[in-house]
Formats: structure tokens, C-alpha cells, sequence
């Protein structure tokens, strides 16, 4: 199986935003270099084509290049923003013997059809390897994982009127937007660093909620915390801290405890949500029907929504799974006086079958993608 891996060299926009979101959808796989710093994971991605903004390339990424002068041959280049015909005969420094080969130029912004057809004609395919763990030690080598990390927020809908119903907080790398926190934050990531960027998360998750709130548009804003989290001394602490300045959360605040490889202690993260609940902060069971502790999970913690994982979903609107399967966990919901929340709804096909299995709300790209704050409230400032 092939693949291509473009490397984008630019400054951090809604338009190298967009970008990375379409090419991926494409199975093209992107990262980019923003800032001072971003060279080491950029060279542990191992591009096989290069798209570079003219004037970033000049100022303070053209060194950037000389690292790639060890492949067969020179990558393909592909300038943004317009044509420099110094740069075509190659007096520029950034293009000597080794360097990028420059192929095509391209005025901004462009649609994404116009660089996917030069990254097939151009770009070798390579074999598929997941150099995302790569990237992400590369990351945190250069103390730049951190810096990387953004916030950006998910609606989710009720499934028999479509009204928001709240939001969920999702961490995202600002220079590879593809990788799941869940390969963000891993066995081979120090817990030090998973605690500080979940802590962070909260603080810009209850930002959010209080300027809803203020907008008289208050709707529940939530955050993924793995379970491992939850016994970890440090984090708890911590969030407990901030809990306790605030006083209440509730109808604010929901935490979604997500599933994953690492094993928790899952009395303890039972107990943990118990003294949550004394604050107001909600409770929710992430990805159901994934891993092997969902049947612990919902016989330990006390949850108020459950949210179907989109593989299961899919694998019921495909026929794989049967409807009573579902639907008997839903049920199961519903008696305990929880909600529940399909993930994974993308098309009004979607839509109707979620409908069909009677769960309560729903969230996907049917209704768009994750956005950053700003897009939700006016005068948005981060904390």
C-alpha cells in the first residue's frame, strides 16, 4: 500500500487549517513547520514532497531543506504565493546542490485539487509506515509538543430537531492535525505532559462555557480525560484545585472519560467521579464499543451519557452489527437516566439510522468539523 507525505512549510492559518483537513480526507498525509522548532518532526515525518509559502522559506525554513539532501533524489517543491525566477535558476540559498527541486508555483489561496493533482504527478509513493510515534518523540524532544497543542470544539446535536446541545473540547497538533490524542498521549509519553495539556484543556473548556453562558447560549462543554488520569495523584489534585476556586460546575462542564490501552484501576476512577459529582461535573462514557473494559466501565462509574463509538455505529449502519445490540445498550441508558450520544454521523443516512436506534443526541461532520473558540463567541479570549 502507498502513500504520500507532504510536508507544509507556512504560517499557521485558517487557510493551512483547511488544507491539512482536506488532504487528509484524500488518505494524503500532512504536517507542517510554523515556528522555530518544527524542524525535528518535520524531519522524522520523511516527506516525499515539499509545498512551501515563498516568503516563510526565505526568512527562517530554508535550512529546512538541506535535511532531506540524503533521499535518492531531490524532492519536489511546490512555492506558494507565486514565482520567483531567482529561485528558478537556483542562485538562492535555499536551493543549492541537495535541496527540494522545484517543480510548479501556486498563487494563494488555491483550491486543494489544484496541489492534489501536482502531489500525484509528482510525489513518489511510499510505503505506509505510521510515523506518528516518531513524530510525536521528535516533538517532545525539541519541547515543542506543548506549544503545539490546540483547542478546537465539536457540536453535538439532538437527534430529533438538530438543536446544539453542547460541545466537546478536542486537542489538536496545530502542525499535524491528523494524529489522535490517543497517540498524542501514550505509554511512551511522560504523564507530566498529558496532565499539564489536560489541565490546560479544562481551563479553555470552562472559558468557553462561561462566555456561552454569558451570550445566553449556555450549552454543557466537554473534555476527554483518560482513565489512567484519574488515578494519578497529581492530575486529580489539580483539577480538584481548580473545581474548588470555581465552586459548582453544573450543567457546564462534562468530562468524558475516553478508552484506551493503558489499564486503570477502575474503582478507583469510579470513586474519583463520585467526589466530581459533588462539584456538578458530569460524567460521560467515551468510545463504547471499542477496547476490552466497556462492561467494567459501566458497572463501576457512575455516568450521565454514554457515546456510541463511530466504528461500531458504521459497523451497524453496514449490516455488521445487529440493531438489537445497540439498541439494548441504549435502553440500558435510558433506564439508568442517562443520555445517549452517537458519534460517527456524517450523512443524513447516518442520521436516520442513529434515529432509528432511539439514542438522544448525535455528533460528526453531518453538522461540521471541530472549530477554535473564536468561531463560537465574539471577543474570545484564550486564558
Amino acid at each position: 500500500m502507498s502513500n504520500k507525505r507532504v510536508l507544509v512549510i507556512d504560517e499557521e492559518s485558517a487557510f493551512t487549517r483547511f488544507l491539512q483537513d482536506d488532504l487528509e480526507q484524500r488518505e494524503i498525509s500532512v504536517a507542517c513547520v510554523f515556528s522555530p522548532g518544527d524542524e525535528n518532526g518535520a524531519t522524522a515525518f520523511a516527506p516525499n514532497v515539499i509545498v512551501a509559502d515563498k516568503e516563510r522559506l526565505s526568512q527562517n525554513s530554508a535550512g529546512l531543506l538541506t535535511g532531506f539532501d540524503s533521499v535518492d533524489r531531490k524532492l519536489p517543491l511546490v512555492l506558494m504565493t507565486g514565482t520567483d525566477r531567482k529561485l528558478y535558476h537556483g542562485s538562492a540559498p535555499s536551493l543549492q546542490a541537495g535541496s527540494p527541486q522545484i517543480v510548479a508555483t501556486l498563487a494563494k489561496p488555491f483550491e486543494p485539487n489544484m496541489l492534489v493533482q501536482l502531489i500525484d504527478q509528482y510525489a513518489d509513493d511510499c510505503e505506509k509506515i505510521d510515523r506518528d510515534a516518531e513524530y510525536i518523540r521528535a516533538l517532545i524532544a525539541s519541547d515543542r509538543l506543548l506549544d503545539n497543542l490546540v483547542v478546537e470544539f465539536q457540536s453535538k446535536h439532538a437527534l430529533a430537531d438538530g438543536q446544539v446541545v453542547g460541545y466537546e473540547a478536542l486537542s489538536r497538533l496545530k502542525t499535524r492535525r491528523a494524529i489522535s490524542p490517543a497517540t498524542i498521549f501514550s505509554a511512551a509519553t511522560e504523564m507530566s505532559l498529558e496532565i499539564e495539556a489536560t489541565i490546560n484543556v479544562f481551563d479553555q473548556v470552562m472559558n468557553l462555557a462561561r462566555s456561552l453562558r454569558k451570550s445566553r447560549r449556555g450549552a454543557p462543554v466537554s473534555f476527554n480525560c483518560s482513565a489512567i488520569l484519574l488515578t494519578q495523584p497529581d492530575f486529580v489534585d489539580a483539577l480538584f484545585a481548580r473545581l474548588r476556586q470555581i465552586g459548582t460546575v453544573s450543567n457546564m462542564v462534562i468530562m468524558e472519560i475516553t478508552e484506551e490501552n493503558r489499564v486503570a484501576n477502575i474503582k478507583v476512577v469510579a470513586e474519583i467521579c463520585r467526589m466530581l459529582a459533588d462539584y456538578g461535573l458530569t460524567v460521560s462514557i467515551d468510545d463504547y464499543g471499542t477496547g476490552q473494559s466497556n462492561l467494567d466501565r459501566i458497572a463501576e462509574i457512575p455516568f450521565a451519557e454514554l457515546k456510541l463509538d463511530k466504528e461500531i455505529f458504521w459497523a451497524f449502519c453496514n449490516n455488521r452489527v445487529p440493531i438489537g445490540v445497540l439498541s439494548s445498550i441504549i435502553d440500558f441508558c435510558h433506564m439508568r437516566g442517562a443520555k445517549t450520544v452517537v458519534e460517527g454521523i456524517e450523512t443524513p443516512f447516518h442520521l436516520e439510522k442513529a434515529r432509528l436506534l432511539g439514542a438522544d443526541h448525535g455528533q460528526g461532520f453531518y453538522w461540521g468539523r471541530a472549530v477554535p473558540p473564536q468561531y463560537l463567541v465574539k471577543n474570545w479570549r484564550p486564558v
